[in-house]
């Protein structure tokens, strides 16, 4: 049966916390914002349909998962399936890369340490002790392009496998533009469980991608979905499993200050959201998730939707900080929020783990085995919100009030086009 929370085909109308998103876009963009081609409506009617009908056919065929936000969950790699359980950590090695790829969100200048949501770790050691003292199952190593300094990257997986054993599972992105031979084996030695590449970047050459079939555990191929080379994508979709590619990610293009140039130059038409995203992307990517099914591909397509991205991603670095500093009688909520009742109320905070504490904020310190210290802090969201003793016994119930929904529950479905 159809998923309850899939989008009714409607003509598209702007509500109060829409026309706030466009507002937060217009003022991001400035006085460029003008020169992008937003979807009319017109447009956003044509598209929903279509994605309404994509999303009706798909599920009947596949399952659903992470609030509808992620199309096919019957094939998702290791490294996928950790991510959605919020047990992930993501190190960005370094901030260089010798890709020039047009679809990029961030600029390839950054000279600085290996950081992970805003933390340095200038050692391998005490970056594997922060995996270990946080309680990650899965640790991604991405860059930059991680391969230009090989020997840092291997240095952090060696470190990580070494300390965390082999219940942890490790991947690597990469454009495979410096893989060789020897390199895949001494990423394998060192603990790699799955590597995926940006085909992308290399207009869907798979060559260097056979260097790490049969030597890599779990090959990926993970790429933004672009609309033009869909066509392309579905061809090469047989070679990719013939080369030994286990999974096929498909991103949302989302536009962001550094590709402002290359994604308007290629005409795209964007859509409004929490940030702007493309709206030729989604679509082209459950096409390909439909056209795999259809001709029976043994390749699992996952499509992962900027809605995934932006609610999940954040949910669980918010909840991996509340889980650490959760008080007796408090509760964390889906969102990752911690909930506070008293005798009258309810309040919500969020917790944040830092390199050194604000001192605005009420603060706890964690001591890494390495002696390092990081810092929670508890950042009050809400003043206290009085509730009738109905709407408390609903909340403690799991059915909260609709003036609380957004600290309780994860927003379900794909982003309404607007």
């Amino acid at each position: 049966m159809p998923s309850p929370s899939l989008l009714i085909a409607r003509p598209p109308s702007v509500n109060t916390l829409q026309q706030r998103l466009i507002d937060a876009n217009s003022h991001e963009y400035g006085g460029r914002y003008s020169l992008l081609s937003f979807a009319s409506p017109e447009q956003l009617t044509a598209a929903t349909a279509e994605r309404e009908e994509l999303l009706q056919w798909l599920a009947q065929r596949v399952s659903f998962g992470y609030a509808d936000t992620k199309i096919d969950c019957n094939g998702l790699s290791p490294g996928c399936q950790r991510c959605g359980d919020g047990s992930w950590s993501c190190l960005f090695i370094n901030g260089r890369c010798n890709g020039r790829c047009f679809y990029c969100p961030t600029p390839q200048d950054d000279d600085g340490p290996p950081v992970t949501n805003g933390l340095a770790f200038a050692s391998p050691e005490e970056y594997a002790a922060y995996v270990a003292k946080l309680g990650f199952k899965g640790v991604s190593i991405s860059g930059g392009e991680p391969l230009l300094t090989p020997d840092l990257t291997l240095a952090y997986l060696k470190a990580v496998r070494d300390r965390c054993g082999d219940d942890i599972h490790l991947w690597l992105y990469t454009n495979g533009t410096r893989l060789t031979a020897d390199l895949c084996s001494r990423l394998r030695d060192a603990g790699l469980s799955e590597i995926r590449f940006d085909l992308g970047a290399v207009r869907y050459n798979l060559k260097k991608l056979r260097l790490a079939a049969g030597c890599i555990p779990k090959i990926t191929v993970e790429i933004p979905a672009v609309p033009e080379d869909e066509e392309l994508l579905k061809l090469k979709m047989l070679e990719m499993v013939e080369s030994g590619v286990n999974h096929l990610n498909l991103h949302q293009m989302r536009l962001t200050p550094h590709n402002f140039g290359p994604l308007t130059e290629r005409g795209y038409t964007f859509i409004h959201g929490e940030k702007v995203t493309v709206l030729e992307s989604e679509l082209s990517a459950l096409r390909i998730v439909r056209y795999g099914l259809e001709n029976e591909i043994p390749l699992p397509v996952n499509y992962c939707s900027f809605a995934y991205k932006r609610r999940f991603q954040h949910a669980a670095a918010r909840r991996r900080a509340a889980i650490n500093i959760c008080k007796s009688g408090e509760f964390v909520t889906e969102p990752g929020y911690l909930r506070t009742l008293s005798e009258t109320g309810v309040c919500y905070s969020e917790a944040v783990l830092l390199q050194n504490p604000g001192y605005r904020h009420p603060f706890e310190k964690i001591v890494l085995a390495t002696g390092r210290a990081l810092y929670l802090e508890r950042r009050p969201l809400s003043p206290e919100l009085e509730l009738s003793n109905v709407e408390r016994s609903a909340l403690e119930a799991g059915h909260p009030p609709e003036r609380v929904t957004r600290f309780e529950r994860i927003e379900c479905g794909l982003a309404e086009y607007f």
